[in-house]
C-alpha cells in the first residue's frame, strides 16, 4: 500500500469565478466591514513610492463600514498643505492685517518659514542712553471666522515705502484630521520656572 500526500493551494473569489493569481482572496464588487479589520504596518517608504493611497472605513455610510480610498493627489485639500506667499509694495514694513480667507472652523494655519528682504529697519533713539529696537512680529491669528496674518515691527518703520519684501510659507491643517485638546492654564506665581498640568485626552 502506498500513501501519497498532496499539498494543494486554492484561491477564493467572491463575486468572480476566476480569482486573480497570487491573491488568497479576490473580491469583485463592494466591500463592507461591519466592525474592524487587521492591518499590517508599512515599515518603510522611500521618496519614489508615490503610488500609495490611504484606506478608510467610513462610519457615516449606510450601512456603516464602507471602505473608501483617499488619494491625496486627487483631493483639493490634504491633511497637511503648504502654501507660499510673497508680499511686496508695502507701506513701510507693515503687513498689519491680511485676511487669508481660510475658514477658521475648518483649518488651522501656522507659519512654517519666513524670509525678509530689503531695506533694514533703523533703530530709534529716545534720550541719550536709550536705543529703541522695537519688536518684530510674524504671526497668524483668527478674526471674524477666518485666519489673518501680521508681519511688521510694531514700533519702528522702514524709511521708505516699497523697500521690503516678505516671503512666508504657511502650513494649513485640515481640522478633520486633528483632535483639539482643551486649553491649559498654568500659574507661575511670579516665577520664571514651574510646571503646567498634563494635557487631558492624550
Amino acid at each position: 500500500m502506498f500513501l501519497f500526500t498532496y499539498l494543494g493551494y486554492s484561491q477564493v473569489g467572491i463575486g468572480t469565478d476566476t480569482p486573480t493569481p497570487g491573491y488568497e482572496l479576490d473580491v469583485e464588487g463592494s466591500l463592507l466591514i461591519q466592525n474592524h479589520f487587521k492591518l499590517e504596518n508599512l515599515e518603510s517608504v522611500n521618496t519614489e513610492s508615490t503610488n500609495l493611497n490611504l484606506l478608510l472605513r467610513k462610519s457615516n455610510s449606510n450601512p456603516p463600514g464602507e471602505v473608501a480610498k483617499l488619494d491625496v493627489k486627487s483631493i483639493s485639500v490634504a491633511p497637511v498643505n503648504i502654501i507660499n506667499y510673497r508680499f511686496h509694495n508695502l507701506n513701510r514694513d507693515n503687513v498689519n492685517n491680511v485676511n487669508l480667507q481660510y475658514d477658521a472652523s475648518k483649518y488651522i494655519v501656522g507659519i512654517a518659514n519666513f524670509r525678509y528682504e530689503g531695506q533694514p529697519i533703523v533703530k530709534g533713539r529716545t534720550g541719550s542712553n536709550y536705543t529703541r529696537l522695537g519688536y518684530f512680529v510674524s504671526r497668524t491669528f483668527m478674526q471674524g471666522g477666518t485666519w489673518h496674518l501680521e508681519i511688521r515691527n510694531r514700533e519702528r518703520d522702514s524709511s521708505n515705502n516699497d523697500s521690503i519684501v516678505y516671503y512666508v510659507s504657511l502650513i494649513v491643517f485640515d481640522r478633520n484630521y486633528f483632535k483639539e485638546l482643551p486649553p491649559i492654564t498654568a500659574n507661575l506665581y511670579g516665577f520664571s520656572i514651574g510646571s503646567a498640568p498634563a494635557p487631558i485626552g492624550l
